[in-house]
């Protein structure tokens, strides 16, 4: 910051790998944006970064697509299948990774408009 308020940095060119072409970054399938919850949470809360807020990334929420656009990780123990879904029907709708939990905290159901899921929970009932 210093050298920018002095007004004496230099410009550098961008130095590419050597020997390498540029490369536009990959087109992004729907296949890419389905979560598999078998993973460990980092990777998932950073495919769920990503991947919003277009297009988002993606799971199943009974026979209905959940489009999921910001979530939080927590590693810890638990017994049940990665994909778990587990609620208290009223603030908090989580999933199961290999080591631990992704909180959804902003969502959108398929016919549905985007909101928090405090917001989505009182108005959809979810069966464990």
């Amino acid at each position: 910051m210093k050298g920018l308020a002095a007004g004496d940095l230099k410009e550098q060119p961008q130095e590419a790998l050597v020997n390498e072409p540029l490369h536009h970054a990959p087109k992004i399938f729907t296949e890419d944006c389905i979560i598999h919850w078998d993973q460990p949470v980092a990777l998932i809360h950073n495919q769920i970064r990503g991947l919003s807020p277009s297009p988002g990334a993606l799971s199943k929420l009974g026979e209905k697509t959940l489009k999921i656009y910001a979530a939080q990780p927590e590693k810890s123990m638990h017994k049940l299948s990665p994909g778990s879904m587990d609620t208290d029907g009223k603030t908090i709708l989580r999933f199961a990774a290999n080591d631990g939990w992704i909180y959804i905290t902003d969502l959108q159901l398929e016919g549905k408009k985007r909101m928090q899921t405090a917001d989505f929970l009182r108005g959809f009932r979810i069966e464990k």
